[in-house]
């Protein structure tokens, strides 16, 4: 395993300097996390101030190659232009914000084109594909460290990724581009994620993406492999209902169940706060951090639990425009591409459709820049720019590992 795991880090040779970066402000965030109110939100002190270095030293480089990704760079255009429109809320949130909006909105996008660089950087698909699974690992580990730190196993976050690792990793089998002695132990930390994070999203997504998962062939989408995928779940589900719900649910009481674990109170009350500003929402960040939905509910987070209603609370009606293509585009490279019978983007539906489900859950894209968020990035770089570039070059590739 060593031996694999020795070949895997050796792709980053040349681009240790981001990798590491990256993996100071994902470290920050995790291990290093102080949790503040949105009144300190834009204090600096040690802990934050590593990350703003961190980050600025990020921009440098971004900026040295900005000639050199301009193409792909355009390519994932719909994406940064959300988080461009993001930080010019500032305008209508308040400038007293602007350290709040004007940095995460800088770190989204600098965090985003870094991964970018390191991906182009790497000598092929095969060796970008195992970054994107390592990148999932990475943060799947540090997840398991807090978990034998704190003793608390339950999350939101890291389930959603290790979900997408799973989908991720099942399919690269599936279609040929590894085998299951070189992902062994990047499928345990996953599953051993999934098992510990106790999600119920986490778990339902995981069961939509398997269904797509058992619905895709080599040829694409399959009507006939999802009439049985259908009749293999119904079946699951008929004979055993009580322990499919005791393992997606837990303990949850059927009106906790019902209601979304509170999910559904709480939407309701940011949806009522963002109608208070629906075209532009309140400010990026501030909108779902403020005050706004403790107008009308006792129990308010500091985040909406939900992708689509982060994007409205923080940047209205527009933003979500601005997100919805990024969704579309998503979306249709995937399907475009599986007529192809791209391998890349087969294996990539199930995963994209199971991340984005999880994430109308707990918002870790459409929000700020979380902790799990590189991963995602490279993910979805990844769908953006190389399964496109797979499919001209025309290579029909196995993974480094193979």
């Amino acid at each position: 395993m060593w031996s694999v795991v020795k070949k895997e880090l050796r792709i980053l040779q040349g681009q240790k300097v981001l990798a590491f970066l990256i993996l100071v402000t994902i470290l920050r965030k995790t291990l290093f996390n102080r949790v503040r109110d949105m009144n300190a939100y834009s204090s600096v002190d040690a802990n934050s101030s590593i990350a703003i270095f961190a980050t600025i030293i990020m921009g440098v480089i971004v900026f040295q190659n900005w000639r050199k990704i301009r193409k792909e760079m355009r390519m994932c255009d719909t994406f940064i232009y959300y988080y461009v429109f993001a930080g010019i809320s500032v305008c209508w949130a308040g400038f007293n914000f602007l350290p709040i909006i004007g940095y995460k909105a800088v770190e989204v996008i600098v965090s985003f084109v870094a991964t970018l660089i390191i991906m182009k950087n790497l000598r092929d698909n095969a060796s970008r594909f195992i970054f994107v699974i390592m990148s999932f690992t990475i943060c799947n580990v540090i997840y398991l460290i807090m978990v034998l730190k704190t003793g608390q196993g339950h999350d939101n976050a890291f389930p959603l990724l290790a979900i997408t690792e799973f989908l991720l990793i099942i399919g690269a089998v599936k279609f040929g581009l590894t085998n299951w002695k070189h992902m062994r132990h990047h499928l345990f930390v996953c599953s051993a994620t999934i098992i510990l994070g106790t999600s119920s999203a986490s778990w339902i997504s995981l069961i939509i993406g398997l269904f797509f998962f058992f619905s895709i062939t080599k040829r694409g989408v399959n009507i006939f492999a999802a009439v049985l995928a259908a009749g293999f779940f119904y079946g699951i589900w008929s004979f055993f209902e009580e322990d499919v719900i005791k393992i997606v649910f837990g303990n949850k009481t059927k009106e906790m169940i019902e209601s979304g674990s509170g999910r559904e109170a709480l939407w309701m009350a940011y949806l009522r706060g963002w109608l208070e500003s629906p075209l532009v929402g309140h400010g990026f960040i501030v909108g779902e951090k403020g005050a706004v939905a403790a107008k009308y509910i006792a129990f308010a987070t500091n985040t909406a639990h939900n992708m689509m209603i982060s994007v409205l609370i923080n940047t209205g009606l527009v933003g979500m425009a601005f997100w919805i293509a990024f969704l579309y585009k998503q979306c249709i490279i995937c399907w475009r591409y599986s007529l192809k019978h791209n391998q890349y983007a087969l294996i990539c539906i199930p995963a994209i459709i199971a991340m984005f489900v999880n994430a109308n859950s707990f918002p870790v894209i459409g929000s700020e820049w979380s902790p799990i968020s590189n991963p995602i990035y490279a993910l979805l770089i990844f769908v953006f720019v190389y399964i496109p570039f797979s499919q001209r070059v025309g290579i029909n590739e196995k993974c480094l590992t193979k």
